[in-house]
């Protein structure tokens, strides 16, 4: 009893320190020159988004919504709620930071799109069972601490035969294994080599050598570093997954995987076509969609 409750205190302190990181570090503000949370400005960042994931144009069908009660989970700035609550009988988003819920609520109200938004935590659903035809979540539910509960409160609040699309970090990609297990580390080691011989540096370095110097060299283990690499120095939980491991959370969770398909090469220099084919066998999303058994 006493290390279970160990392991629901630490669960729920992680919990709180992905809320505080994702609180402060909501997508949209640095992308876009309008007046943050205008109109205009919702309407630049869905250009925006939509073209530099351009992948989502092809590989979700939002009109797949119609008739159906859809829920989201992970929220950002409610970009993609737009497109889900456009086309469904009845669209629900979650999300853990309270930031997150209420900037979706006015990027929703700007387009008259009705929406139920909650804060609310991906491990422990406020739902009653078999509610949904599709949930959706997209780069999401590697940052809760345990993908295990989630996978499973999404099994129980989806109806029969429903649907769960989602996206996850994928180990098997070009920027796991050389932008971030080989790149990075040697910028950092060559940033804190310029660092001993007087020259400036700046971020994301200042922070991973603050990281450094709370944890020492265990900071560049091969388990701990990744975390920081994905989102930013600053995030705690980012695992990042082997295709067979999340097949195998999925089907543990009473789910059967009907597509899986890699998505984001990181470059801005290649064109959408160049880019499409080198995701689709090295890129760091994975998208799936599986079926509730």
């Amino acid at each position: 009893m006493i290390a279970y409750r160990r392991k629901s205190e630490m669960n729920n302190k992680s919990l709180k320190n992905v809320e505080k990181f994702w609180d402060k570090k909501l997508f949209g503000g640095h992308f876009i020159k309008a007046p943050y949370l205008s109109e205009t400005f919702f309407e630049e960042y869905r250009q925006f988004r939509f073209q530099k994931e351009h992948h989502l144009n092809w590989l979700i069908d939002w009109q797949s919504a119609k008739g159906k009660d859809i829920l989201e989970i992970g929220l950002g700035i409610g970009t993609d709620a737009t497109r889900w609550a456009k086309y469904s009988k009845s669209f629900t988003g979650i999300d853990l930071t309270h930031e997150a819920a209420r900037v979706t609520k006015l990027h929703l109200r700007y387009l008259g799109y009705n929406g139920q938004i909650l804060k609310a935590n991906a491990e422990e659903l406020p739902f009653s069972n078999g509610r949904f035809d599709i949930v959706y979540s997209h780069g999401v539910l590697h940052h809760t601490p345990s993908i295990e509960k989630a996978f499973r409160q999404v099994h129980r609040v989806l109806k029969s035969n429903g649907l769960f699309i989602l996206m996850l970090y994928t180990k098997d990609s070009f920027n796991y294994w050389i932008r971030i297990q080989f790149y990075f580390r040697l910028r950092f080691l060559f940033e804190m080599y310029r660092l001993r011989k007087g020259f400036e540096i700046s971020e994301p370095w200042i922070s991973h050598l603050i990281n450094y110097h709370k944890t020492g060299w265990q900071y560049f283990s091969w388990n701990v570093w990744p975390h920081h690499c994905t989102d930013g120095p600053d995030c705690e939980i980012a695992n990042i997954y082997h295709k067979s491991e999340i097949v195998q959370l999925l089907k543990d969770s009473g789910f059967m995987i009907k597509k899986m398909r890699k998505a984001h090469f990181p470059t801005n220099f290649l064109s959408q076509k160049i880019e499409s084919i080198l995701a689709k066998y090295v890129g760091f999303f994975m998208f799936v969609s599986a079926v509730k058994n």
